[in-house]
């Protein structure tokens, strides 16, 4: 599904006006690194968009609640629920998937289950794709992802995007073999191998005065 298809929402106060429906789609738990949190959905339906409402549950109290992104109203219900679920899942895969046990509503464990698992073998065969390619011929600043212990890895969203670990650390930066090219948004770097190099030594002089102070 491409961004034009479905739009974000970042204020955990707005509520669509003029609903035609509210159901609760399913829940799952969700790994997010460090614990798991119980995640639960609900389709908001209005005359021309359908919502997702995200609940994010943790020891049994509710951490957070908010209408996550919408898509044009189109199909059913549960064909909205279900691409909903797939748009939402997609761009958080890396820090934070669905695990069992799922907790049917508008869509069933079995069908919860299939969304979950067409995404898990779409990102492994597009890692692979990916991995073959790199096998053939490196890109140089994957070498150097390498060679600085970044750990780089296949993305898994497309059949060559990459990714690895931040010099900064804590995060991930974005690799593009085609490009020969990293970007970080968080720490707003980006370039070639040489630039990666810069950003990691810069970083280390950086460790060490303060290690010196």
């Amino acid at each position: 599904m491409s961004t034009a298809e479905h739009a974000a929402h970042t204020d955990p106060e707005f509520f669509p006006e003029n609903v035609e429906f509210l159901g609760f789609i399913g829940g799952w738990d969700c790994y997010i690194g460090v614990d798991t949190v119980h995640s639960l959905f609900y389709l908001i339906r209005t005359k021309d968009r359908d919502w997702l409402e995200a609940v994010v549950k943790y020891s049994n109290r509710i951490i957070s609640r908010s209408c996550v992104m919408s898509i044009a109203r189109r199909g059913s219900k549960w064909e909205a629920a279900s691409r909903l679920l797939d748009a939402h899942i997609r761009p958080r895969v890396h820090y934070e998937f669905p695990v069992p046990p799922y907790q049917s509503g508008l869509l069933a464990n079995g069908e919860l289950e299939s969304v979950v698992g067409a995404i898990a073998a779409e990102l492994k065969h597009n890692s692979r794709v990916a991995e073959e390619k790199q096998r053939r011929h490196e890109a140089p600043i994957i070498k150097m992802a390498r060679a600085l212990g970044l750990d780089p890895c296949p993305a898994g969203h497309n059949d060559s995007a990459w990714m690895a670990n931040c010099p900064r650390g804590g995060h991930w930066i974005m690799i593009s073999p085609s490009h020969n090219e990293f970007g970080c948004g968080y720490c707003r770097r980006k370039g070639g191998p040489e630039e990666l190099r810069a950003f990691y030594d810069h970083l280390r002089r950086e460790g060490d005065s303060h290690d010196g102070a």
